[in-house]
Formats: structure tokens, sequence, C-alpha cells
């Protein structure tokens, strides 16, 4: 609250809506809003969970602006001022959004948000839906997000279809879908990571938040395969591939929760070994692209070079795509003949963008199935 408060735009409301707590929530808030008239205490009698707590705050809202902040997050000063300045300006934004600072539940400071390959200032919302289906966006964190209450009345309140623990993801990508957004590239409030929010409780802990997230993503396919981009037939297969490439995510995440419906990872590497064994000679060095998690252990005779590789040892994965082809063609000349992803990279194709079209442009498929993308490297 005191995070709110402090804000250096001073026009406006602040309600809070304590879902039924048995904490000291409405003695402190109370006393709060004696000393501030800007603070409104709302008590559920009963708990209506997280979903319509959020839909309550859309009813009450008054404002042309809505954010709802978790009550373990914090607003930096200029989170409203920069929010609000986004909107009046951008009237075709249906929400913004700012980078946040990961902190632990003592306040230190974690990690810095990732922020993919999103550029700051307006976006297009269907660009925001590319780059969300391609894992190239940013992770949208609901306390630094301001909605346009307008934009809200067009695509409805939140709902769950997928997943109890991502109606926010489904909001934001029906907004997406209709209006364009607004990036904030600073950091403009802290997000609280600690072992009791519901987050860790529930959503990793029973491996189902990941399926939903996936699911949620594959309905952002279906809003762009409504656009009028999806009139070009080759942004049509594009769609189609991406939406394969999603579906199989999905069940590496569905394999997690129910672990019997797949091959278990040795049987997979097992697998894996026996195609690379197949395909290239005994003593041919190749490239193997597996984020270091085999450790040469899938590998039956024919030497795997680590990508990227230092002194022969995995160095992690490349800066950007130029590192990535430009290692990959001092490769090429000294006559390696393969490029190998195994499973646990295939994310490469979605984040390293251009080296996936180099890779299709000027290399051959040989072979290619749910374990393993292979490229020969060689005319």
């Amino acid at each position: 609250m005191a995070s709110v408060l402090a804000q250096d735009y001073p026009d406006f409301r602040v309600m809070v809506l304590d879902n039924a707590s048995t904490d000291d929530t409405e003695t402190v808030v109370r006393s709060l809003a004696e000393d501030d008239d800007r603070v409104t205490y709302i008590r559920n009698e009963t708990n209506i969970g997280g979903l319509g707590n959020w839909n309550l705050a859309i009813e009450l809202n008054t404002s042309p602006y809505l954010t709802i902040l978790s009550d373990d997050d914090l607003m930096l000063p200029e989170l409203i001022s920069e929010s609000v300045r986004a909107l009046d300006e951008h009237p075709q934004v249906g929400f913004s959004f700012a980078m946040v600072r990961l902190i632990d539940a003592a306040g230190n400071s974690l990690d810095l948000q990732h922020t993919g390959k999103i550029s700051e200032g307006l976006v297009k919302g269907l660009d925001f839906l590319e780059q969300t289906i391609s894992w190239q966006g940013c992770p949208v964190y609901t306390s630094s997000l301001f909605f346009r209450a307008s934009a809200l009345a067009v695509v409805g309140q939140f709902d769950s279809p997928h997943s109890k623990h991502t109606f926010d993801l489904t909001t934001i990508y029906r907004l997406a879908a209709k209006f364009d957004i607004f990036f904030l590239a600073r950091e403009l409030a802290q997000v609280r990571l600690h072992s009791g929010q519901i987050t860790e409780t529930d959503w990793r802990f029973d491996r189902n938040g990941p399926i939903g997230v996936i699911a949620e993503i594959t309905d952002a396919v279906a809003y762009l395969l409504q656009s009028d981009r999806a009139r070009n037939e080759n942004y049509r297969q594009w769609l189609a591939e991406r939406f394969l490439a999603l579906h199989a995510r999905q069940s590496e995440y569905t394999q997690m929760a129910l672990p019997h419906m797949q091959q278990t990872w040795e049987e997979r590497l097992q697998l894996a070994s026996q195609e690379i064994a197949r395909l290239i000679p005994p003593e041919e060095a190749y490239i193997l692209v597996d984020d270091g998690q085999w450790q040469g252990e899938a590998i039956a005779s024919a030497p795997a070079i680590p990508f990227l590789e230092k002194d022969g040892q995995y160095w992690g994965a490349p800066a950007d795509d130029a590192t990535a082809i430009q290692e990959l063609e001092r490769l090429q000349s000294k006559g390696v003949q393969f490029i190998v992803f195994g499973w646990s990279a295939f994310w490469w194709f979605d984040y390293y963008s251009e080296l996936e079209r180099y890779l299709r442009s000027h290399c051959r498929c040989v072979l290619k199935n749910t374990r393993l993308v292979v490229y020969g490297l060689q005319p």
C-alpha cells in the first residue's frame, strides 16, 4: 500500500478488495483510509476466488484505466504517471505494461526481467501476438499492467477457459487481438517471488500451470488466423508451423504431469542415440545443440561438438543470431558435416529466428522428428 500512495501522480483511487482474509487486513487498511480519502476498503464476506475478485475490480472501477496490484508486489514511484501518459497519448492502446524487478521475500533483487525482442513504445497488438507465439515476447507481469477500461468492455471480463492460474493471459491475448499495446522498457514495479504464493504452491507444484500457458498461447495462434494478415498463404503456413510447435511443447509439459503418456527421458535419449548412429558415420564430428543437457551420453560413436563451445566444452547459448551463425560458419569451414538439435533445444528455432532461416536457406534438413532435427552442412 505504501508504494501505491507514494506515486508521483496524485489523481487515483485505491480499492482494497479483501477476499475474506483472516488476518488484520481490514484494521490496517481502514486506518490508512482515515488519513487518505483515495483509499477504499471492500470486503468479500466469502472467498470468491482470484478470478472473481479480479472481475469485481472491473465491476467497481469508475476510472478510464485500471491496474490490479498483487498484495506482495510493489509499485515504483513513476508507474502510474508513465502508464497514464502512454494511454492518454495513444487512444488505440488497450493496455500498457512495464519491465519489473524480481525480488525475493526479503526484497532482495533476483533477476532483471527478460524483454525478448519487443521494442519500447507503441507495439501493434498482432505483432505482440506473433512475438508471443514465437517465444520472443516479453513476459507481462500484471502488477505493471494498466488496462483501458473501455477496451476491457469490448473483450469482456477475465475468464479461465484452460487453467485457473492463467486468466490474466487469456485477457491479455484477447486485448492484443483487437488493440495495440504500449511497452515501457524500464523497471516500474517490483514483483515478489516466494514459496507461499499461488504461483509456487499451485502453478509450479502440480505442473499444470505450464500446460495452461501453452493453451493460452495456442489461442493466440487462432486470433492471428482470424486477422487480415492470415489472407496471405505463406502467413497461414507459418501459423500452422507455430501451432504444431506449440502443440509439441504442450505434449512435453503434459508428460511432466502425466509421466506415463510418452517415452521417458532415457527412452527418448536411447532412440535419439540410435538415430544419430544410423545417420552420422562413426568418428565423424558433428555439432550438437542440446543446451548442455545430454552431456554426450546420447552419442553412440561419433564425437559431438557442443554448441557454443570453448576449448571443447559447452559454453552456453549464443547471445544473438549473428553469433550463432558466425560460429556455425566457422565450424562449417573446418569440414563439419552435420548440426544436430536435440528436443531440449527446439526452442532455438523460435528464439534464434535468423539462424533458423539461415539453416533453411543454406542447408538441407536430413532428419526431423520429435527427438531430433538434423541439418547437413556440406554440399
